[in-house]
C-alpha cells in the first residue's frame, strides 16, 4: 500500500531478465540530492534518517539533501489512502528527477503509537524507489520494499535491498 499510486500512475515496474525487482523509474546512479519542500523539522528529520539509513547500509549510496536539488520530498495530510508516493519524471540518464509525497494522514490513522517508526519506514522505502527498487520484490527474504513489511521494525534497508542496489548499479 505504501506506493499504490506508483503502479497506477506509472504502470508496472519494468522487469529485467536478471530480476523482477528493478524499477525503471529510479535515478541513473546511487548518488543524488533531494530537496525538502514545505515540511517542518520533524519531517526533515525523517527524511534525513531515511537518507542516513541508505547511506550507512553498505549499498554504496550517497543520498544528500540540498535546497537546489530538482528532486523533492514533502509530507502532508492527503485524502487518499496510500502511505507514500514516488513519482519520477524526465528520462533516466538524461534529466531524471522525482517527487516523493508521504501521507501523514494515512500514517497517523494506521500507525497507532508507532507514527515515528512508520514515517521513517515509509520515507526510507520511497527513497528506495529512487535507487531503482520496485515494490514487493519476488523474494522470501525480508525487504524494506515489501508492502507487507512490519513498518514498526523494518525501517532500514535489509540485506536483500542492499544486494539489489549493488546489483543494479
Amino acid at each position: 500500500m505504501a506506493t499504490l499510486g506508483l503502479a497506477l500512475a506509472l504502470g508496472s515496474a519494468t522487469m529485467t531478465s536478471a530480476s523482477a525487482d528493478y524499477y525503471s523509474g529510479g535515478m541513473p546512479s546511487r548518488s543524488w540530492n533531494v530537496k525538502a519542500v514545505g515540511i517542518n523539522s520533524t519531517w526533515v528529520g525523517f527524511l534525513d534518517t531515511g537518507r542516513s539509513h541508505w547511506n550507512n547500509s553498505g549499498a554504496g549510496t550517497s543520498l544528500g539533501r540540498s535546497t537546489s536539488a530538482a528532486s523533492t520530498f514533502t509530507a502532508a495530510r492527503y485524502d487518499q489512502s496510500w502511505f507514500g508516493l514516488y513519482s519520477p519524471s524526465g528520462i533516466r540518464g538524461i534529466n531524471r528527477t522525482f517527487a516523493i509525497k508521504v501521507n501523514a494522514k494515512t500514517l497517523s490513522e494506521q500507525s497507532g503509537s508507532n507514527m515515528t517508526a512508520w514515517s521513517i519506514s515509509t520515507t526510507t522505502h520511497e527513497l528506495g524507489h529512487g535507487l531503482s527498487l520496485a515494490d514487493n520484490p519476488n523474494t522470501s527474504s525480508s525487504s524494506l520494499m515489501k508492502h507487507s513489511r512490519n513498518r514498526t521494525t523494518v525501517q532500514r534497508p535489509q540485506s536483500y535491498d542492499v544486494s539489489e542496489v549493488e546489483r543494479i548499479y
